[in-house]
């Protein structure tokens, strides 16, 4: 990775590169999926840099696969044009390949475009498929960085000697120095030693530690998007956006019967420093029988792990109180190592109308405040009165919703505007037509 982009505004800030995969990927079962783990899990092994699951940011690399395409391309660093494409086509996925178009991504152009280039191979332009000559462009020292770096044959950002050759066999690179071989990309390890480097050099950071400031808060109002929570198992749970510009998630017992439903959220970075996190949200629970919402943390030995083990997760929080209205809660949660948060909903076998519901998810990287929310009271505001909620093992009492407890159940209106209303957008696919008409609830974000 001797050829990094020049202009720091591509660079992913706190070398945190946000992605997402599309279902053509297959995650998480598929073995093309393990490979992308795999190689984002080098970066991590080896460097500062960090893969975070998309949870709503307006800057992303989509990762898909398509399978009838042997392409393998990627923006180099972050556009700022927010989502940007990483295509894996079928020939693609080896871990030298994956850990070289993530590369890309990260903020580095092949190793033989550099403007020192011609010191240390020879291009046979002859043998060069007609149409691909573009890809052996020679970059000027203006558009790139070699951050002081030499040439290197080694790079997983370097082509072997056949790249683009027009038929197989004729060579198209050439190393300037004897005895030296490249090879191909994909049998290449993962990221050489001036490699590794290099990304120290182009993002100030040294070891394998993530940056100061990472991982950061991550805040879902449901407004356009579940930010990345997926049902699991079962597709009970469902999303609303009530309002065209506020939104929620819901399980109803017509639809779920008594099956359990799963709401789970992506994989969490740890802190490299707290372990004490927090999360906070709004819960509805409605019926006139027994219903359950609980909250549990699955702990994860590496944040691109495909799979957890139920029976290990531990319950947070539950409730089985139906009020027909929203309650704010915060919930302590281990920070100290990756994790995975579930949320269960489970109708009893006799119900016949009952909504449980969720609202504005808020993950904090610092311990619970004991508050719902930074929003200033206003002067003398009634006192919230505790809403108690049952755990598995004891019973704690949670805050309700400051400056007012939350609303009666009235007919669904618009809530207060916080933040700019959005536009209308069409119903999503697989949403409900008629959601459950749920009351309002003042909202409480960061």
């Amino acid at each position: 990775m001797k050829n990094a982009i020049a202009d720091e505004n591509m660079l992913w800030p706190y070398a945190n590169i946000i992605y997402k995969t599309e279902d053509s990927v297959g995650c998480p079962e598929s073995p093309q999926c393990e490979i992308l783990m795999k190689a984002m899990e080098h970066y991590h092994q080896k460097s500062c840099v960090r893969f975070k699951e998309w949870t709503g940011e307006r800057d992303y690399v989509k990762i898909f696969f398509n399978p009838d395409s042997g392409a393998c391309w990627s923006p180099v660093g972050r556009t700022g044009e927010g989502e940007q494409l990483l295509s894996l086509g079928q020939r693609c996925w080896y871990l030298g390949i994956v850990v070289h178009e993530l590369g890309h991504a990260v903020g580095f152009w092949h190793e033989m475009n550099r403007p020192d280039r011609d010191a240390w191979i020879h291009i046979f332009w002859r043998n060069i498929l007609p149409g691909f000559e573009s890809a052996f462009a020679m970059h000027d020292a203006a558009s790139v960085n070699t951050l002081g770096e030499r040439f290197d044959y080694r790079s997983i950002m370097m082509y072997d000697e056949y790249a683009f050759s027009k038929d197989g066999t004729s060579p198209t690179i050439q190393p300037t120095q004897p005895g030296v071989t490249i090879g191909p990309i994909w049998r290449k390890p993962g990221l050489s030693a001036s490699d590794v480097r290099r990304v120290h050099k182009l993002y100030n950071c040294q070891g394998n530690q993530p940056k100061p400031g990472f991982p950061v808060d991550v805040v879902c109002d449901f407004d356009e998007h579940t930010c990345g929570f997926k049902n699991g198992g079962s597709a009970v749970w469902a999303w609303h956006n009530s309002t065209r510009s506020d939104g929620f998630v819901y399980s109803t017992c017509e639809k779920a019967g008594s099956t359990p439903g799963y709401f789970l959220s992506v994989n969490f970075h740890a802190s490299p420093e707290a372990s004490r996190g927090c999360v906070r949200f709004w819960h509805l629970l409605r019926s006139e029988e027994d219903l359950v919402l609980q909250l549990s943390q699955a702990h994860l030995d590496r944040v691109t792990q495909l799979s957890y083990d139920p029976d290990a997760a531990k319950d947070l929080w539950e409730s089985q109180v139906s009020t027909g209205q929203w309650t704010h809660v915060e919930v302590p949660i281990d920070i100290s190592r990756p994790f995975k948060l579930v949320f269960m909903s489970v109708f009893s076998e006799t119900c016949q109308h009952g909504t449980i519901a969720l609202d504005d998810v808020e993950v904090l990287y610092r311990p619970c405040s004991g508050a719902s929310g930074p929003m200033a009271p206003p002067p003398s505001p009634p006192e919230a009165p505790p809403t108690t909620t049952t755990t598995s093992a004891t019973t704690t009492t949670g805050t309700a919703a400051t400056p007012t407890p939350p609303p009666p159940l009235p007919p669904l209106g618009p809530r207060p505007a916080i933040m700019q209303p959005k536009p209308p957008r069409a119903p999503a696919p697989g949403e409900e037509d008629e959601p459950p008409q749920l009351p309002t609830h003042p909202h409480n974000h960061l």
